[in-house]
């Protein structure tokens, strides 16, 4: 995939990762993956804007025997700090809905806790929730008297995470002490459900939620610097950006930005026999992401590109202005 500017189309800071389904289980030490070679994604089509995230999928089962799998879908993780402008991430718990073959289906729902590093920078510490040495503490904590239902208030922001360091503290358990002193722990919404997949047979699957949406402002200048690099803010987005309604002499932007996370479509037999990606902007917005010259604009609106016998290699971030 080649990295490419995309001019969408000025709003708020929002933040959330969302994922692709994949096979897989929910264990002790977190949520894992596994690669299917039985099940191939034929067709997946994807909408994203900031009022809905839309994902409509068709499965191909390659044998000719029914093969029932754990299918697993991730929400964001929050962090415990309790600090920053979240936003509703209840609506979004709320929001989350699953038909298979057009029947409303109830997922199972995990909440998992881990420990994430404490990252030094120029500005202070700061969580890195993709750090490889993420320690799942969940089963830990639960000994120490943290419900899931602390854990779950937390993640919508009913309940004060100071609540669950009081906790830790007082638990007798060293390890989550020593932890708590390197790193910052942050909670996990896991949703899952078995799923049968008829023998040489197309199954539907389609989620639809409430994306997380969130304000803030940010510096102009700041657009140019590595945070923005995932949206492809580069010096051709810069010059655009100037020549819009948003003047160079303005020193903050309003802005949102949401995520998706999108390898993970990669699970399946073979590659995806035909991907489609819809983004929807605001009349008066501008957007960018990182994608190729296959996203193309259809109306005032929205752009889509599709690909097919498609590896997705990255995934998507969108920055709304």
């Amino acid at each position: 995939m080649v990295n490419k500017l995309f001019l969408l189309g000025l709003a708020l800071l929002s933040f959330g990762t969302f994922a692709n389904d994949s096979t897989g289980y929910v264990g002790t030490g977190g949520i894992n993956y596994i690669k299917n070679i039985n099940i191939a994604m034929e067709t997946e089509d994807l909408f994203i804007s900031k009022e809905k995230i839309d994902v409509a999928y068709q499965f191909k089962n390659l044998t000719d025997h029914d093969i029932t799998e754990t299918i697993v879908f991730p929400l964001p993780i929050m962090s415990g700090l309790g600090e920053g402008d979240y936003a509703d991430t209840e609506r979004l718990l709320n929001s989350f809905q699953v038909l298979v073959d057009d029947k409303i289906i109830i997922p199972n729902r995990h909440v998992r806790i881990a420990f994430y590093p404490n990252i030094e920078d120029e500005y202070g510490v700061k969580l890195d929730f993709n750090h490889n040495d993420a320690i799942d503490v969940t089963a830990e904590i639960m000994q120490c008297g943290v419900t899931e239902s602390m854990l779950l208030n937390t993640w919508t922001r009913k309940e004060s995470s100071e609540d669950i360091d009081e906790k830790i503290d007082a638990c007798q358990n060293q390890t989550l002490k020593q932890l708590a002193d390197t790193h910052s722990w942050g909670v996990q919404v896991i949703y899952s459900w078995q799923q049968t997949f008829k023998g040489n047979a197309i199954t539907k699957v389609k989620h639809h939620y409430n994306p997380l949406v969130g304000g803030g402002i940010i510096v102009f200048s700041d657009l140019t610097t590595d945070e923005y690099k995932n949206f492809c803010v580069d010096n051709n987005f810069m010059r655009k950006l100037k020549q819009s309604k948003l003047k160079p002499e303005q020193p903050t932007i309003p802005s949102q930005e949401l995520s998706y996370i999108l390898t993970t479509g990669a699970n399946w037999a073979k590659p995806i026999g035909t991907f489609t990606l819809t983004i929807e902007r605001e009349p008066d917005e501008i957007v960018s992401l990182c994608w190729d010259e296959s996203l193309q604009k259809i109306n005032a609106t929205q752009f889509r590109a599709v690909k097919t016998d498609f590896i997705p290699k990255q995934d998507i971030y969108v920055l709304f202005l």
